[in-house]
């Protein structure tokens, strides 16, 4: 009589095996963004892992569960700990970094003024800034303006001394004269319906990287002091290097350092022109209000308290839904921040869609 051959594998083992071949990629992923949350960038290789998206996460989780199910057919059951990480994700996206809770419960106050910032580089023929300027900001930053006048009227159809009509509503020499409402510094452009009265800037050097033919680039801050009706508001504007190769650690403890090492200051006369003077003890305009700017950095990146303690994400206080400012299309990553100090409270924030444009921007409204 023929004894059966249980030395066979069953069918049911070969779609075991295959699922863990699926699930497998998606928990060593599942590793590396929670190692990214833990350790953030205090260490060289630990600062890729924060590049990875919630939504990346949840979304491969979900296709996990899926395909471990149909897979797995009546073992099904084992699929519960992909779709509870899955459960747990969700909430922690939707709770914890869209802030969907504040639906229920919005933001209370009234704003004393709309800042809005934008990095307006081009990754099209053509750049429509009209989202932004219909936005109402009354302190508007730009980076990344183009410095050629006639490439600058290409790109966004319009010549760039437009702008302080198109940001704030003035013209030229409509302003009281000695009131300064528009400061260019390098690649930033700063628009106030108040004047701004001081200002002063730090930089670093381009960063070594590990990475060959990487881009690199140095780093800058530009501090303002703006006299808003409610007592002077300072504004700092942020532009870092995208050295993927260098650490990111480094380079805000390296700018942090060039910020207190800045020891002259220039203040507007009663003629608007800039007169250099010297750092006051204990002076505002190093104890920024808002810091806004490309960081090119993850919005939970560690290192950011490294820049400059004290400051708290604008979503902290205000704002619901997706955070990504970056690519435009599909803007996965939070790279363009918005940081606020104590005396200042946000009681709205949103991002700027411009057609055309390789970044979103932020509007925010706030009160003193």
């Amino acid at each position: 009589m023929t004894q059966p051959n249980n030395t066979q594998p069953k069918p049911h083992r070969f779609r075991s095996i295959l699922g863990w071949i699926v699930v497998a990629p998606w928990l060593g992923a599942l590793a590396a963004w929670l190692v990214g949350r833990i350790v953030g960038d205090r260490f060289l290789w630990s600062q890729y892992l924060e590049w990875i998206p919630t939504e990346s996460i949840v979304l491969a989780g979900l296709f996990v569960a899926l395909v471990e199910g149909l897979l797995r057919g009546r073992h099904a059951r084992r699929v519960r700990f992909p779709l509870i990480a899955v459960a747990v994700l969700t909430a922690w996206l939707l709770l914890g970094e869209w802030h969907l809770w504040r639906v229920l419960t919005p933001t209370k106050g009234q704003p004393d003024l709309r800042l809005t910032f934008m990095n307006i580089s081009y990754g099209a023929p053509h750049v429509d800034l009209d989202p932004l300027f219909e936005t109402g900001g009354d302190i508007v930053a730009l980076s990344n303006v183009h410095p050629n006048r006639i490439s600058f009227e290409k790109l966004y159809g319009f010549p760039p001394v437009e702008l302080l009509g198109r940001t704030i509503g003035l013209t030229p020499g409509e302003s009281p004269p000695g009131e300064v409402h528009i400061v260019r510094h390098g690649m930033f452009r700063l628009y106030s319906r108040w004047p701004i009265t001081r200002r002063a800037s730090a930089s670093v050097a381009p960063q070594e990287s590990w990475i060959e033919d990487d881009i690199k680039g140095g780093g800058g801050v530009a501090m303002f002091q703006i006299e808003a009706p409610h007592g002077p508001l300072i504004v700092w504007l942020v532009d870092m290097p995208r050295t993927l190769g260098a650490s990111r650690r480094t380079l805000f403890e390296q700018m942090a350092g060039k910020i207190a090492e800045v020891d002259r200051v220039l203040e507007a006369d009663e003629m608007g022109r800039w007169v250099l003077g010297r750092r006051r003890e204990g002076d505002p305009l190093f104890t920024p209000n808002v810091v806004v700017g490309d960081f090119n950095t993850p919005g939970q990146a560690w290192s950011l308290s490294k820049f400059h303690p004290g400051l708290r994400p604008v979503r902290a206080d205000a704002g619901l839904g997706p955070a990504g400012t970056w690519p435009a299309k599909w803007p996965l990553f939070e790279i363009d921040l918005a940081r606020l100090g104590p005396k200042v409270h946000a009681t709205g924030t949103g991002r700027i869609r411009c057609p055309g444009a390789r970044h979103l921007g932020l509007w925010m409204d706030l009160s003193r």
